[in-house]
């Protein structure tokens, strides 16, 4: 016992002493709009070998100075670097606000990839990251400046659906991505029409994702973190953008309010007239983004955001089917005319989301910054599609109906702390309150609706250690849900200095989720949600991850990366909504255990050389699941397993003013289960004497077939105009700049994309669906002011 006081004193005394030395702490702005710069480096001239970077809101600690008074160093990609001397006070701290200018650069200024790594984590430390700025999305073609798009070609990160946005990272589920807006979660994040996310790109700073090994910050998730971080306001003036177009209009407009106070408001509304006029439909969304941040001195501030959007979609292809049979009437087709005739096909969705969020930062102390946050996240969906075909006497009838509720209130805080160099502590802790509610309706039966109010509490806390070229961050995360036991998920993150620019990183982590989605793709005719159901009556869903990979510079701005993975899936849970077509949907008797693995090797080289920009990576992965329920426990190949995968970006900067891009993926394609039987459910109508059936394809297999090869190059170009009809444009509107903006898509449309093989029964033969079956261009201009 003595020995071991001894030591713990011999421990503090050598804390206490290292604490002595001088701390240097700051944040880091944008000289123009004042907003916080993410993953900005600083050095002190004359300590090799040690740094700091600035956090998610732009503050860093830099402890351990010997002098007096040092010389500062503040870099950041695409800004000039700024140095001052800073001295240090009595107590030993410095506090300063570092304003860096953005470089005066004419080539080469477009980095679709920066090297830095992800800020929602640990720059040094994480793994398995990557980042886009609105800026890397805008060049390319085939993402229309959305994030889900965009991030479809990042390697591990694959969408569900042609025509669905969400996305599937690492062969895992859509539902076990937590997407987050501003520290927020967010569910369901997606607009129909345009098959995209919410997000408006004129209001993103950042988006950072984690793909796999992240840190005990977050949780809730099994598979990923998204993040998008949106802009505060501009401190010097009025600046915005203004996008107007014939199918959507988009406004961006940021400003001082005063000289503490800045302002943030954006919208967006997207109106199908196309879709309205040959559909007769009413098809519309909107969005808007509001951001109001005060800061009450350098060390203190508050934001105030909200965001809301709505999406209202009511398709009927009634006008298209009688079209197509009058052309069969006059080829002398009768009976398959009166069918078209009375065929129906409408798709009717509305959903909406609401959000409201205040964040307080506070410096408490050089070494110890302290963040708290309160949001509400509601969001609602009713989604409904039907389709309805009469032959003589007989009526094809087959409908869905899924409504979906999730409100979350939560309250969460954390604080950093930085005893001495080498060595960050972070803590925290996060109590959100739930109301799920869900509900169906299968071929116009109502089903049960279930509504539940659970709450869950978690608590981390996570060290990172850097001794000489090491660098180790354990974490460990406590979770509880509806006042159930405590659950543990251990993290630990490591990094090691191999030299000569090459690094190898690790990390293992545990991972539970509460919150499940309901698969709904074999009821659906296209499922764009996730329905939300939370997993208050079983176990949560449990998931190892296990990652080791290199990185290697290759040059000043160019970087090739490996990372292996094997994702060890103990409990994972599904939902056979096809029991019985007209048995009562009680949810919580329809989930069904399983397990699964996911695992694979992912290549990505990206940075810049010259004119060129952009990355490019290649996937080898595999996905299997077991569910008792499917082929009596057998494995089977997931539905979002795919084998093989290149695909990349690339940006030309031709000249100061003209900028070309391509983008490009070559993939295998998905397993899927192609129907080969059928089974009918019959009822009588006694009202109308008509037998209603519905049909439903049977299989012996599933996921037993595997889709063709999808192939796709979009081109794009941008081009700032300094002359003619684009210049007049930005002169009416009293514009600084105009830029003319083209892209050309789905270059190898000749060759088809299929999406699905439909079964023609009794004819033994399959009619191949694809999305896309020829190009399209698009032409429009973008104002800046």
């Amino acid at each position: 016992m003595k020995k071991i006081l001894i030591l713990l004193t011999l421990i503090t005394a050598s804390l206490f002493g290292k604490a002595q030395k001088n701390t240097l702490s700051g944040i880091v702005y944008d000289a123009i709009s004042g907003e916080t710069l993410i993953g900005a480096t600083i050095q002190v001239s004359g300590i090799e070998g040690k740094g700091a970077s600035t956090n998610l809101n732009g503050f860093f600690s830099f402890p351990g100075i010997e002098s007096s008074q040092a010389e500062v160093i503040v870099s950041f990609i695409g800004y000039d670097t700024k140095k001052q001397i800073v001295a240090f006070n009595q107590n030993n701290n410095a506090f300063i606000e570092v304003r860096l200018k953005h470089a005066t650069i004419t080539l080469g200024q477009i980095n679709i990839v920066e090297l830095s790594a992800n800020q929602i984590g640990d720059r040094e430390v994480e793994t398995s990251q990557h980042r886009l700025t609105p800026k890397a999305i805008k060049t390319i073609p085939t993402a229309r400046n959305d994030v889900f798009k965009a991030m479809r070609f990042l390697p591990g990160v694959e969408a569900t659906e042609p025509l669905s946005p969400l996305v599937s990272v690492r062969g895992s589920d859509p539902g076990e991505n937590l997407i987050m807006l501003d520290g927020v979660t967010i569910y369901n994040p997606y607009h129909f029409l345009s098959s995209s996310g919410i997000f408006n790109m004129q209001t993103v700073k950042k988006i950072d994702m984690l793909v796999g090994g992240f840190g005990a910050e977050y949780g809730g998730r099994n598979a990923s973190v998204i993040h998008i971080s949106t802009k505060d306001g501009n401190e010097q003036g009025i600046h915005g953008e203004v996008k107007p177009s014939i199918v959507e209009s988009k406004v961006f407009v940021e400003f001082p309010v005063n000289s503490k106070t800045t302002m943030m408001v954006a919208g967006r509304l997207n109106y199908d007239i196309m879709g309205n006029f040959v559909l007769n439909s009413n098809n519309y969304f909107y969005d808007a983004n509001l951001s109001l941040t005060h800061r009450f001195n350098p060390r203190n501030r508050i934001d105030l955001k909200y965001f809301g959007s709505k999406d209202h979609t009511s398709m009927s292809f009634n006008n298209f089917y009688k079209m197509f049979g009058h052309s069969l009437e006059r080829m002398g087709d009768t009976l398959i005319y009166q069918s078209f005739l009375d065929m129906d096909f409408t798709w009717k969705n509305q959903w909406r989301n609401n959000i409201a969020t205040a964040i307080w930062k506070s410096v408490v102390s050089p070494r110890l910054y302290f963040r708290i946050q309160t949001y509400a996240s509601l969001h609602d969906a009713n989604n409904y599609s039907s389709f309805k075909m009469e032959v003589e006497d007989v009526a094809f009838n087959t409908s869905t109906r899924f409504r979906s509720k999730v409100y979350d209130y939560t309250a969460k805080a954390s604080l950093n702390y930085t005893p001495f160099f080498g060595n960050e502590l972070k803590l925290g802790v996060e109590y959100s309150r739930y109301l799920f509610a869900n509900g169906s309706q299968i071929n116009g039966i109502d089903g049960a609706s279930s509504e539940v109010k659970p709450t869950l509490l978690s608590v981390f806390t996570e060290d990172k250690i850097k001794v000489g070229g090491l660098i180790l961050r354990p974490g460990l995360r406590l979770t509880r849900f509806n006042q159930r036991k405590l659950n543990y998920e251990p993290r630990v993150n490591l990094v090691l200095d191999l030299g000569n620019r090459l690094k190898f990183k690790a990390a293992y982590g545990a991972y539970y989720q509460y919150i499940i989605s309901m698969n709904t793709q074999e009821l659906e005719f296209n499922q764009f949600l996730d329905y939300y159901y939370p997993l208050s009556s079983v176990e949560p869903s449990l998931s190892y991850h296990y990652i080791a990979g290199f990185e290697k510079k290759l040059g000043k701005q160019l970087e090739l990366s490996l990372d292996v993975y094997y994702k060890d899936i103990a409990r994972t849970y599904t939902f056979d909504l096809l029991q019985s077509q007209f048995e009562a949907f009680a949810l919580s008797n329809k989930i069904f255990e399983g397990s699964g693995t996911t695992y694979g090797t992912e290549l990505m080289l990206k940075g810049q050389v010259q004119k060129f920009s952009g990355w490019t990576s290649y996937t080898l992965a595999r996905s299997t699941r077991s569910f008792p329920n499917i082929m009596d426990g057998k494995e089977y190949l997931y539905d979002y397993d795919h084998l093989h995968t290149i695909k990349g970006v690339i940006n030309f900067q031709a000249t100061e003013r003209i900028a070309y891009s391509a983008d490009f993926m070559f993939q295998s394609g998905v397993p899927r289960s192609i129907e080969n039987s059928l089974q009918m459910y019959y009822m009588y109508e006694p009202v109308t004497g008509q037998m209603i059936y519905s049909p439903q394809f049977t299989i012996d297999q599933k996921n037993s077939s595997r889709m063709p090869w999808t192939m796709q190059i979009n081109l794009g170009l941008e081009k700032k105009v300094v002359r003619g009809f684009g210049k007049d444009i930005a002169s009416f509107f009293k514009a600084d700049e105009s830029y003319l903006i083209v892209n050309i898509r789905n270059v190898l449309f000749l060759r088809r994309n299929v999406m699905y093989y439909f079964p023609i029964m009794g004819y033994d033969r399959y009619i191949p669906i694809g999305s896309e079956y020829l190009p399209s261009v698009s032409v429009g201009y973008t104002l800046k002011f």
